[in-house]
């Protein structure tokens, strides 16, 4: 628990002894605070070093070790936060985040917008799973885009959002394709009868990001998809602070590195259910198991987890599993991680032979007959 004045990260790494395990816990305490030999710093500033609070052994040759840092060097500033937890020892091999303060992360960050409830208050979606499908592929143009929103949001699709690669390209420029986009699903949504809401992408630089975000707002978008990992972790606050009240997206390209290895970086879950949900995601997409990336299904439902976890006095994150479904497998999933997930599903759904349409309509029925 935070004690007021300090909060906890737990790391793992590599030793080959008690002693080497302590020393290493020591090095990341003082390289992720002073960063100068522990013997040179004043004995007026040592208060400020980091200070090792656990240290035990969790497999062979692997050491898990709790470190308290001073909220002073944080200063309230979640930039910094980041710095302190990971900044040097990032380029140390061996080194894991596994945990971390989850009290003072609920005092430093803002957290989602409008989280699990405000999503599927605004859907009036309750007591079911929620859908999402993506626009694709690059080369399209805003109106082949809109024409495909329509099919999808004529056969009931909670959530469309843009392909992760769509951006500001000629062939479908960020105004022309959200335009269309939006009056695509408006009309749409007359056949249906129910909601759809539209996400579109606005990664791109901190102020191409929020410029974006004023455009989508303007012209009717219910939402916006961001990649964290390449505008900044900092972009989802600035979202989630905005005016405009438009929930955010987050989708994990260039995230890998962070997750991917079992000895290094973050725990998954870590990354994007409890740090992702802090900076103000409130739709998580993660690699889902069993598809083409390499997450296990502990791996996947700790996400889904903390994602939703009461741990963070924040508002809960929607996991959004992807890259793994398909509209064969998606009870089976169900099954696994419950109502309260956005299954993305796309792939499948371009492939079905009776069309978009129909596709949307099947997998919408799928999650309906779990209300």
């Amino acid at each position: 628990m935070n004690s007021g004045n300090s909060f906890y990260v737990t790391y793992q790494f590599s030793a080959d002894n008690e002693p080497e395990a302590e020393k290493k816990a020591k090095d990341i305490a003082i390289e992720q605070s002073a960063e100068l030999p522990y013997e040179t710093i004043p004995t007026e500033l040592k208060m400020f070093v980091g200070q090792v609070s656990m240290l035990k052994q969790v497999g062979a040759k692997r050491w898990q070790s709790s470190i308290r840092f001073k909220t002073e060097l944080v200063a309230g500033d979640p930039l910094q936060f980041l710095n302190v937890i990971f900044g040097n020892v990032s380029i140390k091999p061996g080194i894991q985040i596994t945990d971390l303060d989850r009290s003072y992360l609920s005092e430093l960050f803002p957290g989602p917008a409008i989280g699990i409830q405000g999503i599927r208050d605004r859907l009036d979606a309750h007591g079911r799973p929620l859908s999402c499908t993506a626009l694709k592929p690059l080369g399209s143009s805003a109106e082949n885009l809109a024409e495909l929103a329509e099919q999808f949001a004529s056969g009931g699709i909670d959530i469309i959002k843009d392909d992760h690669g769509l951006a500001n390209q000629p062939m479908a420029t960020f105004k022309s394709r959200v335009d269309e986009c939006v009056r695509a699903i408006q009309k749409g949504m007359q056949l249906s009868g129910k909601k759809t809401l539209y996400f579109p992408n606005i990664t791109g630089t901190p102020n191409q990001v929020m410029r974006r975000l004023q455009i989508a707002e303007q012209l009717g978008a219910d939402g916006v998809l961001i990649s964290p990992q390449i505008t900044g972790l900092n972009s989802l606050i600035d979202i989630t602070r905005s005016q405009t009240g438009l929930p955010v997206m987050a989708h994990p390209v260039f995230s890998g590195p962070y997750t991917i290895h079992k000895n290094s970086g973050f725990v998954p879950a870590i990354f994007y259910g409890v740090l992702w949900r802090a900076f103000g995601a409130d739709c998580i997409i993660y690699p889902n198991a069993g598809g083409r990336f390499s997450y296990t299904l502990e791996e996947c439902l700790n996400i889904n987890r903390e994602c939703r976890s009461r741990d963070l006095n924040l508002r809960t994150a929607l996991p959004v599993p992807a890259g793994g479904i398909d509209r064969n497998s998606l009870p089976h999933w169900i099954e696994k991680y419950g109502e309260n997930t956005l299954f993305l599903v796309g792939g499948s759904l371009y492939q079905h032979p009776e069309g978009l349409f129909v596709a949307a309509q099947e997998f919408q029925q799928t999650l309906t007959h779990y209300e």
